[in-house]
């Protein structure tokens, strides 16, 4: 009986006190409470509706916290009168997060507090909102009345319901079904996430772990590997910086499982990025890692490599073991991983190591590419240093060498060419990248010297064992395509338009990690006032006619860069920005190719090369004054092309390289001053130009195409006379028939494609062939042709990083994508007077140049017109773009004038 007793008095006090927790939870209304356990990402605000600051970037230009911004205004803003809602919401903590709504949607969840005598009467307004414009439909669910605004056209503006002096709502009744199903279960499991009180956080937000997983989940931008440096959670305190330009999120969390990184920078003091000065301006993500103490790091790195699953990895460090020791301790202050924007998937990197002793680090480095790349099997045939611009490059046969030192973060080197730079050593991934580099070095277009960019290193970047640093604009769709579909959908298109700048930075400490995340921007926006107008900067009048296209020698963004005019008298004449007009010398015709610029001399300085009808000319710069040296060009030889040579360890005197009408290349020899036959085509026919040089693991390759459809691959030889072609070329792409009258040609090149290591092209009929790089035809795929006449080709850009197919008749041209796929066409050109140049400008710009008759007007494309009005121009025009200002700067000519004018796009 006693046991009875005791039992029914268990329960009962088991009840009583199950039903005092619940009521004790409920009288105090946490927010936290509120939100179901299923929320991906949980933020707060008090200042999210308030701030607005037009000098500076506000917290509403956040992506996800605009986001939140648009989906709370929609609701509230629709019903009621926006002064009431911004009385309501002053200085009040708005809770936000973010919900699974199907496989492909996520939405948003508000929750508002209410409790003031003051705010009644704007829930009385919102339950009764203006008849004539909108209608409120009520429900009962889970013991919630949940009410839906809708508009007359019964479009839905949201959801809410009311529960504890708290509005609640979401563009999703789904959502508020399950909110409403929450507040009725008698325990709840929410989140439970709650933010400090700090009058200095002006906003809250905090990410759990698979969030940050799906977000970095993409392996060929070594995101997974990114993960392993952030926490597992991040619960981020959002503040104004000393800069009104940038938003700073401090966070504090547990190390976890993050042991082995924390491992990695113990000891170590964390310190700012020190050599600005070698952080290209066109850097468009940065990796640095701070180091103090470098034998600690080093015998962390290297237990943190060796704990590694891959098998290679772990081979490749039992080999240099011994060697590791000497190359991590000559290290000091900086390890940074600089990648280029890209105008195709072949990414350029830089990696920047400071040292303590500069040339010990050099021959550290040396030392285990020697040992990796076979020690003395592979001393037979002894490398050279090629000089450039005062730096001697030297390539080492060892790919993936910076990851096997410094772990996957710093993957992508296919190959490895190094040089010295003041007190760092600076390996890329290949020999051209590192001469773009060296060029920037030369024309101090660094960080350092970028009042912004500068400031942005010294002053909103914190001290830190890591930084991952990503320049919005500079790193294309990439960033973005990433992200899984529901993210996407959810941020909308362009979630990072106000944003330029996205930072992470970590600290280690023994049990804690503190990280910081930075967002905003560096560069001034575009004056929308002036948007897709096209302004007249400059017209330098001339006494006699122009004959050629002006030429421009540096950026036009830049006050020392020269333009270059012909005139019929047959000067040369230099106009500076300045408007300053000066003739410098007489040239024996118009120029007729492109212009390149190359260390033709060794002095340290660039020149440039350029071809008229019968002469090649290198022209020295100074300051306004040009100074040309003429090179007699071989009959026969194509003058509308000049390719730059890059790569050739063999025969590094060979600088350029050009075709012949016989289908054949001729080089441009340094040593000889003179130009000779390189490699010759069994077949006279003409090759489709541009043709391409091609960069084989240091080893030069050019790609060529003819006429007829043969199509050639050669190799560079141990001397100018030898003609090797790689096997299974030249390979004949056209079918013919039996008719010579219906022969199949070509009206465009070819297009080696390093992604894909294939080769494409398209018949003038429309067959676009996929060629491998072994000689096989891997496709052939019959585009679209309509019933009038058209011929296909393929058109790269002028960096040959990609391309664009083209169907022209003799007034329309129509642009494909690479698959075939129509973009759009252009009607009513005059025909023999049409000319297209097609140009990927960076920060991902692309732009068509189509001038017909005497005007040439700009297409994205899209087919969206640039500019208010075509460009006068009697020759095509010289397009730059200048991210830092927003500005594309054109430079044309009429008949006695040479004309600068801008265009700020977005």
């Amino acid at each position: 009986m006693n046991l009875r007793r005791w039992t029914i008095l268990a329960i009962l006090s088991l009840l009583v006190g199950g039903l005092g927790y619940r009521w004790y939870q409920q009288s105090r209304a946490a927010v936290a409470s509120f939100v179901p356990n299923d929320a991906l990402l949980v933020m707060d605000s008090h200042e999210l509706l308030t701030n607005s600051d037009p000098a500076g970037l506000s917290i509403q230009q956040l992506p996800l916290f605009s986001t939140a911004v648009q989906r709370l205004k929609r609701l509230l803003y629709s019903a009621t009168d926006s002064a009431q809602v911004q009385a309501l919401l002053a200085q009040k903590t708005i809770r936000y997060s973010v919900h699974p709504l199907t496989r492909s949607a996520f939405e948003i969840i508000f929750c508002v507090p209410v409790g003031t005598p003051a705010d009644q009467g704007f829930l009385q307004r919102l339950q009764q909102p203006d008849p004539n414009r909108f209608r409120i439909l009520s429900r009962q669910y889970a013991g919630q009345t949940i009410y839906e605004l809708r508009d007359l056209r019964n479009q839905s503006y949201g959801s809410f319901l009311l529960y504890r002096d708290h509005l609640i709502g979401s563009p999703s009744a789904l959502l508020l079904e399950n909110v409403a199903r929450h507040l009725s279960q008698f325990f709840r499991t929410s989140t439970g996430v709650d933010f400090p009180e700090s009058a200095a956080n002006l906003a809250n937000l905090y990410v759990n772990a698979d969030v940050l997983g799906q977000l970095l989940s993409n392996p060929a931008a070594n995101a997974s590997l990114l993960r392993t440096f952030l926490p597992q959670t991040l619960t981020l305190q959002f503040r104004r910086s000393d800069s009104p330009t940038h938003w700073l999120g401090f966070a504090t969390d547990p190390i976890t499982n993050r042991q082995d990184v924390a491992n990695l920078f113990a000891g170590q003091t964390p310190h700012r990025i020190r050599n600005g000065a070698l952080i290209p301006q066109r850097t468009a993500t940065l990796y640095h890692l701070g180091i103090s103490d470098p034998a600690r790091f080093g015998q962390s790195l290297t237990t943190l490599l060796r704990a590694s699953d891959n098998a290679r990895l772990r081979s490749r460090l039992s080999r240099i073991t011994s060697l590791l020791p000497n190359l991590y301790n000559a290290l000091s202050g900086d390890v940074i991983l600089c990648r280029f924007e890209s105008s195709n998937t072949a990414i350029g990197q830089v990696l920047i190591l400071e040292g303590t002793n500069v040339q010990q680090l050099s021959n550290a480095i040396q030392g285990v590419a020697y040992r990796l790349g076979g020690g003395a099997k592979s001393a037979a045939r002894p490398v050279a240093a090629r000089p450039y611009l005062g730096h001697q490059l030297l390539p080492l046969p060892v790919d993936e060498l910076p990851a096997t030192l410094f772990t996957n973060l710093f993957a992508g080197f296919s190959q490895t060419w190094m040089t010295q730079h003041g007190r760092c050593v600076v390996l890329a991934n290949s020999e051209e990248n590192l001469q773009a580099w060296i060029q920037q070095m030369n024309s101090h277009t660094v960080w350092a010297t970028d009042e912004r960019l500068s400031a942005l290193l010294t002053q909103t970047l914190r001290p830190a064992h890591f930084t991952s640093f990503t320049r919005l604009p500079r790193s294309g769709s990439s960033f973005l395509n990433q992200w899984p579909t529901p993210w996407q959908n959810l941020l909308g298109p362009e979630p990072f338009e106000r944003v330029e700048n996205l930072a992470y930075q970590a600290t280690y400490g023994q049990d804690r990690i503190l990280s910081t995340v930075i967002l905003g921007r560096t560069s001034r926006q575009a004056d929308t006032t002036l948007l897709g107008r096209v302004l007249l900067r400059k017209r330098i009048p001339f006494n006699a006619s122009l004959i050629a296209s002006p030429v421009v020698a540096g950026r036009l963004s830049d006050p020392g860069a020269q333009i270059w005019a012909q005139n019929s008298a047959q000067q040369f004449v230099l106009l500076t920005t300045d408007k300053d007009k000066i003739v410098q010398d007489t040239t024996d015709g118009p120029i007729r190719s492109n212009v390149v610029a190359v260390d033709w001399r060794n002095n340290g300085q660039l020149q440039y090369l350029f071809m008229t009808s019968r002469s090649l000319y290198v022209a020295d710069l100074g300051l306004k004054r040009v100074q040309l040296q003429r090179i007699a060009l071989p009959a026969g030889i194509e003058t509308s092309y000049l390719a730059l040579l890059s790569g050739n360890r063999q025969q590094s005197s060979i600088v350029a390289l050009m075709a012949h009408r016989d289908g054949s290349i001729y080089a441009l020899d340094r040593q000889q001053q003179r130009i000779n036959r390189l490699f010759t085509s069994p077949k006279k026919e003409p090759l489709q130009l541009p043709f391409q040089v091609i960069d084989q693991r240091g080893q030069l390759a050019v790609l060529g195409l003819q006429t007829d459809g043969f199509l050639h691959y050669w190799e560079g030889g141990a001397t100018q006379t030898i003609n090797r072609e790689a096997t299974r070329f030249p390979l004949k792409l056209a079918i013919n028939s039996e008719d010579a009258r219906d022969s199949v040609r070509f009206a465009g090149p070819a297009l080696f494609l390093p992604a894909s290591n294939q080769i494409v092209t398209v018949n003038a009929n429309g067959e676009l062939i996929t060629v491998g790089s072994n000689g096989l035809i891997i496709s052939r795929k019959q585009l679209y042709r309509p019933l009038r006449d058209g011929t296909f080709r393929l058109f790269p850009d002028a960096e040959q990083t990609g391309y664009i197919l083209l169907r022209t008749t003799d007034a329309d041209v129509a642009v494909l994508d690479a698959q075939g796929n129509r973009r759009f066409e252009l009607r009513g050109l005059k025909p023999d007077q049409t000319h297209v140049q097609y140009h990927r400008l960076g920060a991902g710009v692309e732009i068509l140049a189509v001038k017909s008759g005497n005007f040439t007007t700009l297409y994205d494309l899209s087919g969206n017109r640039i500019g208010n009005r075509p460009i006068p121009s009697d020759f095509p025009v010289t397009l730059q773009f200048d991210d830092a200002s927003n500005e594309l700067y054109i430079v044309s000519s009429i008949q006695k004038a040479v004309q600068l004018f801008s265009i700020r796009i977005r």
